[in-house]
């Protein structure tokens, strides 16, 4: 449907493909469905074999007429290699290898950095975790929340409650739906909707667990339950495991409601490959569609190779009423004249063709990965060579550590809007771009500080920084 817009703007709007009413809480909006897809392959691939097992029949389809025992028994056979997982890692790793710089007030690097979130996680460590879920699905957010008023009379009195604000990793797979004001608000969220688990306590023992909503806007929260009990229910493909259909259409409830001090909804987005507000593709949705297809060709060779190590048997000219025959290797078989015995097995060259097709899709891999994470490079080559193969992974990795930089600053403001401190500066060093120094490198300079072009320090500050020798700091740390 179309929608005119006040003023000279007007746009063209598809409506919202969710099910149940336009005022439930719990309905999805299309932008959200229309990333579940991606995210749903991002989920297989880095949750791994029983996930893909558990859900065999959109990853690994029955073939035609394929006996349904037989396919359990190749389901599971099949073993998922995680090159997809991997890889993120790797990328966090090189984003965060070394620890996150903060200037400011002692009370943010002696107090607030050892426990961002509430639950004992340290600053690196969140970050590190915000990286993952940011490279796994396109992007992530934080929510950053301060405990309900207490009577505190001073910033001290709080300190001394430990009231303090704290950061929320909110998958963006748990994000139902949100809003914009771009006329008014700049393209600021005036609406988020956050979907969540209560846990609830259930006789002594036991627990129930329910779905809610909770629904953040400027200055004030809501809190939607669904009155019955959370059923898990597996949605078809693409929609996730975690996608209940009665979501929806099912009865809820107002069971919290609140104000706020912030004038803005507080959720910061970090983004690894952004294509709207509060959108993203997967970065790595190309390798990890490569990665189910290995999966699939893997499972299949495996498969392949249980069934051809047991040949047949084949005894030519016998029928299957012949008695007392018995099949052994302490055993040999007379047989009439014009009767053969003899087994049938297939001839290696069979799986050469799976086995290729598996190879070539670990060098697809290979190659559209980032090749500085998934192989090293210690070995001679030229310097162009090196720098074309670096560029594309360094603009990621660039790129990603800006975002993250950038969100982390303004997960910093919000905390400290609560508090009424001045915010600290954030800083995440992107040295990435400089990797080790190879033996013709060393080489090289070695002949500048001979020919005395370069002194002694600035030979030992590129040998520091080409990761060769240890910093300062590293040193004093090793020698105390």
């Amino acid at each position: 449907m179309t929608y005119s817009l006040p003023g000279s703007v007007r746009t063209s709007i598809v409506s919202s493909s969710y099910l149940g009413s336009a005022d439930s809480p719990f309905v999805r909006t299309r932008a959200v469905i229309d990333q579940m897809k991606g995210w749903e392959i991002m989920k297989a691939v880095t949750s791994g074999t029983e996930y893909l097992r558990d859900n065999s029949e959109a990853f690994l389809p029955l073939e035609p007429r394929e006996d349904y025992t037989a396919y359990l028994a190749r389901v599971n056979r099949s073993v998922f290699t995680p090159y997809t997982q991997r890889l993120i890692r790797a990328a966090a790793g090189l984003i965060l290898r070394k620890p996150i710089s903060i200037q400011g007030d002692p009370y943010w690097t002696n107090v607030f950095n050892r426990d961002v979130d509430g639950c004992g996680s340290d600053l690196d460590e969140y970050a590190r975790r915000l990286l993952i879920c940011a490279l796994t699905y396109g992007h992530c957010h934080t929510l950053v929340d301060f405990p309900a008023p207490s009577g505190a009379r001073s910033l001290a009195e709080e300190r001394a409650l430990n009231r303090r604000p704290y950061w929320i990793e909110v998958d963006p797979t748990n994000v139902y739906g949100w809003r914009l004001d771009r006329e008014v608000n700049y393209g600021n969220l005036t609406q988020v909707r956050i979907g969540e688990k209560a846990v609830v306590p259930d006789g002594e023992f036991g627990e129930k667990v329910y779905d809610q909503i909770r629904v953040i806007e400027p200055g004030r929260y809501r809190v939607f339950r669904q009155e019955q009990q959370r059923k898990e229910m597996q949605g078809p493909f693409p929609y996730p495991a975690s996608f209940n259909q009665s979501d929806a259409t099912a009865e809820y409830e107002l069971v919290e409601s609140g104000d706020f001090s912030l004038e803005q909804v507080p959720l910061i987005t970090i983004y690894a490959n952004k294509t709207d507000t509060l959108m993203s593709k997967p970065p790595l949705l190309d390798i990890a569609h490569l990665n189910l297809a290995h999966y699939q060709r893997q499972a299949d060779l495996i498969h392949s190779l249980h069934i051809a190590s047991q040949p047949m048997l084949v005894l030519e000219g016998w029928d299957d009423q012949t008695k007392d025959m018995a099949i052994s290797v302490n055993y040999a078989m007379a047989t009439q004249p014009g009767h053969k015995v003899y087994y049938v097995e297939p001839a290696a060259s069979a799986f050469e063709a799976q086995s290729a097709e598996i190879q070539e899709l670990q060098q697809q891999m290979a190659t559209l990965g980032i090749s500085t994470l998934s192989q090293q490079k210690f070995v001679a080559e030229s310097a162009d060579a090196r720098r074309l193969d670096r560029i594309d992974t360094n603009s990621m990795l660039s790129m990603v550590s800006m975002d993250l930089e950038s969100g982390l600053q303004k997960s910093y403001d919000l905390a400290a809007d609560y508090l009424g401190l001045e915010s600290p500066e954030v800083k995440i060093s992107r040295d990435f771009d400089l990797q080790r120094l190879i033996g013709q490198d060393i080489a090289a300079m070695a002949q500048l500080f001979e020919d005395k072009v370069i002194d002694r320090d600035e030979f030992r500050e590129m040998l520091v920084q080409g990761e060769i020798l240890p910093t300062v700091a590293q040193t004093e740390d090793q020698s105390s």
